[in-house]
């Protein structure tokens, strides 16, 4: 699927099976969508550095070096909306 085809429940879902696969923290089952992901150590300095290359990659964006940050890493939900941003904005520049 194109980035620009991707919903929100794409990105979502994309999103929580990295984080559930590659989180810092063993997690088991789900994550809260509101979660602090950085308080709750599910995300750390190499963590953030690993999901921007991912979302990057899966999701055909370009995150910006002063786009990471805690506001928009915070949770799934403020990763998701960031990503889905991107994916509107590259949309709109094509």
């Amino acid at each position: 699927m194109t980035p620009s085809k991707l919903s929100e429940t794409d990105v979502r879902a994309n999103l929580h099976a990295y984080l559930v696969a590659n989180a810092t923290t063993p997690v088991s089952g789900s994550i809260d969508p509101d979660e602090n992901l950085l308080d709750s150590g599910l995300l750390d300095s190499l963590g953030i550095a690993e999901i921007t290359e991912h979302m990057e990659t899966a999701l055909g964006i370009v995150i910006e070096e002063d786009e990471v940050s805690a506001k928009n890493y915070r949770s799934l939900n403020t990763l998701a909306a960031f990503c889905l941003s991107k994916i509107g904005s590259a949309a709109s520049a094509a």
